[in-house]
């Protein structure tokens, strides 16, 4: 049985393909959510909600975020037509924190580089240290329970050392009543799918869209993109 664990273990957790890990990790462990939502399934039917929230809150929190931006809380919307608020929400909060994780590994990765070393010295990030020195805690509280660009608290928290356990647990304390609001009001409301459907197909049009016209990535990131923009030698 250990040894079954442990060959699960490495094939999730080996890599493959380039150094940007994400899209790997993600496709594999919406695979493995899926895998195990099957026997749950079986066991609970009820379950089915929770199950498919979990599946798709992944790619939905995802590298492929910037194109499906709103995605994430219409599906909690949808999920808690059928499931508890307080079950939505712990699901879609353990889905959300998972890709959260990946996403401070995937950050503390190309800021460690040499062509990124320097960021820490601009002026304007080093007034948003100070000022995010004064309450880290409480600044990412904050970040995380607002619609703030959360990549942004994340680049400051790597930046200053911020240890990433005490930075998780300050994300969900955060995350946890905004998604409950979302599953709460899902509950209460019941918005018919098609209407969350077409919110979700729509502004993902939309931003397509423009990022098209624009001449700009579709599946740009802030952070990660600007060390790709760095001459290839320096990116050690």
């Amino acid at each position: 049985m250990i040894g079954h664990l442990k060959r699960a273990a490495h094939f999730l957790t080996k890599r493959r393909g380039s150094e940007e890990r994400r899209w790997d990790l993600m496709i594999r462990s919406a695979g493995l959510a899926a895998l195990l939502g099957i026997p749950i399934i079986i066991a609970f039917p009820r379950a089915i909600p929770l199950v498919w929230l979990a599946v798709l809150a992944i790619p939905a929190n995802s590298p492929l975020s910037p194109i499906i931006p709103a995605a994430f809380e219409p599906l909690i919307m949808e999920a808690a037509k059928y499931e508890k608020a307080i079950w939505v929400t712990l699901v879609a909060l353990g889905a959300y924190m998972y890709m959260e994780y990946l996403n401070w590994h995937a950050y503390a990765w190309v800021l460690s580089q040499r062509a990124l070393k320097g960021l820490r010295e601009h002026r304007l990030i080093q007034r948003s240290l100070k000022y995010f020195a004064y309450s880290p805690f409480w600044t990412i509280i904050f970040f995380a329970f607002t619609p703030m660009p959360f990549w942004a608290i994340r680049t400051l928290a790597i930046l200053d050392g911020y240890p990433v356990r005490t930075f998780m647990i300050a994300t969900a304390i955060g995350r946890f009543p905004r998604l409950f609001v979302y599953a709460w009001l899902g509950s209460i409301f019941k918005i018919p799918t098609l209407v969350l459907v077409g919110v979700i197909f729509g502004t993902a049009a939309v931003v397509i869209l423009y990022k098209l016209l624009h001449g700009k990535k579709l599946l740009s990131d802030t952070v990660i993109d600007s060390a790709e923009e760095q001459p290839q030698e320096e990116q050690i």
